[in-house]
């Protein structure tokens, strides 16, 4: 008998696809349900329907109470999670392999028949505008959120996940359900598994569960318009000990082909302990506890985002510190020894994920939905060996360009001379 395959695929006729990855070493599960919907498919009067609908998900079904999904969640020892992003909403569990088929029937449960009680839709409006009063409360995720929002053209892709408080608090039992019947089909949501799984059982209870819901009628993709970037700055002022520095850089998104390059810049600029801003800005001056650079990105649009906070007193050293690092970078690219210390460091990133259960379901969803394929390991580690001087210096130049940027200060006084040097 050949033996089996570790990734398998199945298209189900009307239903979502099936992806799974068997793992032989190991015996636990990570499982997930994939909604191609997350806060870019809203208009604004929906605006944070996505993330509403991902809690409601916990709130009782036609055959389970709130309490008794937390009791048999707990009760499997399984680790259960969701979230909503700007373009998908997940639901996900890990558990010991023979509790798979349970953790499936209860995550089918909770993903595709959740009720709309009067009382648990009230109750978690109020959570949802505690949640958003948290982030209002949070200099650095309040700054890169209004900083993201102010760096778009398009309000769908730059509203804030949650949606805003006065939105949230008008929604109408008939509004939510219009939204979920237009984005939760069947045809664009993918079940993902990895571990100790078994793709034809999985895709047997997959089909059962889907079986049982009315009938959808197939939809064509939308395309959603590339949204346009508006360079120029923000000042938000706080009764803060610290000030929030945070400026955001336009890139291509997950889809294109420089992704690697791009990664690989971010990380060499100040995506750990020895980048060029970690090593600048804390380790010589004690400008930061942190600071760092990330990647933000859509299928088709994001940003290469930097962060950092200081004493209000020090503002302008960091914004001439990083400018410095920046504008060093864009004209003279990275060095060979950069470029190897980067390549070790994001294959090793790659390897210690391919130890979780976890990542590897999360890394097949997300390839299927962007590509429509599995991306093997072995591919991406390929793509980041290969990666040259002349890639990242090219990325660097076209990337870091202080007339296309955004630039956002929040602390208890911005001074206007310190968003001076921003786009406008």
């Amino acid at each position: 008998m050949p033996p089996k395959k570790a990734y398998q695929c199945s298209l189900l006729p009307g239903g979502p696809a099936v992806v799974t990855e068997r793992m032989p070493a190991v015996r636990t599960a990570s499982l997930g349900i994939w909604i191609a919907a997350g806060s870019r498919h809203e208009t604004r009067d929906q605006e944070g329907m996505a993330h509403f609908w991902e809690h409601m998900a916990f709130k009782g079904t036609a055959s389970r109470t709130a309490r008794q999904i937390a009791l048999e969640l707990d009760l499997l020892g399984g680790l259960a999670d969701a979230y909503t992003s700007r373009e998908h909403t997940c639901f996900t569990i890990r558990v010991a392999a023979d509790h798979l088929p349970k953790a499936w029937d209860i995550l089918a449960d909770i993903a595709l028949a959740p009720c709309l009680s009067p009382e648990e839709t009230a109750r978690e409006k109020d959570v949802i505008l505690q949640e958003i009063g948290m982030v209002e409360d949070t200099p650095d995720d309040k700054l890169l959120e209004s900083l993201w929002e102010a760096a778009w053209d398009d309000r769908a892709t730059g509203h804030p996940i949650t949606g805003p408080a006065e939105t949230v608090a008008a929604y109408v039992e008939a509004g939510l359900w219009a939204w979920r019947a237009a984005n939760y089909r069947p045809g664009s949501m993918v079940v993902a598994a990895a571990g100790a799984v078994d793709h034809a059982a999985l895709a047997d209870m997959v089909a059962q569960a889907f079986a049982g819901l009315p009938p959808v009628p197939a939809a064509c993709p939308a395309t959603l318009p590339v949204p346009a970037f508006r360079p120029g700055s923000l000042g938000l002022t706080r009764d803060v000990e610290q000030t929030h520095v945070a400026m955001g850089f336009p890139v291509p998104g997950n889809a294109d082909e420089g992704r690697f390059a791009r990664a690989a810049l971010c990380t060499i600029l100040g995506g750990n302990m020895s980048s060029r801003l970690f090593q600048e800005v804390r380790e010589k001056r004690g400008l930061a506890y942190a600071v760092s650079s990330d990647v933000n990105a859509l299928a088709d649009a994001g940003l290469l985002e930097i962060h950092a906070a200081v004493d209000p007193g020090r503002v302008e050293e960091l914004l001439n510190v990083v400018r410095r690092e920046l504008a060093a970078m864009a004209a003279g690219g990275v060095t060979r020894q950069e470029l190897e210390h980067v390549r070790e460091h994001l294959r090793g990133l790659l390897h210690l994920g391919a130890e979780s259960t976890e990542n590897r379901m999360v890394r097949l969803a997300k390839n299927h939905l962007l590509f429509g394929r599995h991306v093997p390991l072995s591919e991406t580690a390929g793509k980041i060996a290969r990666l040259s001087l002349d890639e990242i210096g090219q990325a660097a130049a076209a990337i870091l360009d202080p007339s296309r940027s955004v630039l956002g200060i929040l602390g208890p006084h911005v001074e206007p001379s310190w968003l001076q040097g921003a786009a406008s």
